[in-house]
């Protein structure tokens, strides 16, 4: 009769099996990849933190970075080369939404407020919005300034 063990595969190999997506409506990679103290994996972002992340790397990304996609991206690094005044923060603000109207699905009732650090010729951006499936509203907020 022979025994078998679960955590092990059919070469005996053994095999760690973990439920990453269990109980979250939303999960996505953390881009940090912290490891899982006992999974010895990587810790998932799930429901809203994924969403945040998402809202956050559509906004930092720039036109033609995605390949075979180059129309997705906010472009707004492009705008801290101009000056940091209430116009350039105007065109920051409506870039930003424009790009999560048009590619991040999961949210709605996006309220976008860009501040202007003439001093440190930098903004300081907040971005509010309700997640849809999971009814809850949230913010990202986030620092955009040149590297010189």
């Amino acid at each position: 009769m022979a025994i078998i063990d679960k955590n092990r595969n059919d070469n005996g190999v053994f095999v760690k099996s973990s439920n990453v997506a269990t109980n979250s409506v939303y999960s996505d990679l953390n881009l940090l990849f912290p490891i899982h103290p006992n999974l010895d994996d990587i810790t998932p972002l799930k429901d809203i933190d994924a969403v945040k992340q998402s809202v956050k790397n559509l906004v930092l990304t720039n036109f033609f970075e995605k390949p075979f996609h180059p129309e997705i991206g906010g472009n707004v690094t492009s705008k801290l080369f101009e000056p940091a005044d209430k116009f350039t923060a105007i065109e920051i603000r409506d870039e930003i939404k424009e790009v999560l109207k048009n590619y991040e699905p999961r949210v709605n009732g996006v309220k976008v407020e860009v501040f202007d650090n003439i001093d440190a010729n930098a903004f300081v951006v907040t971005i509010m919005f309700n997640v849809i499936f999971l009814q809850l509203e949230t913010e990202v907020s986030f620092n955009l300034q040149r590297l010189r």
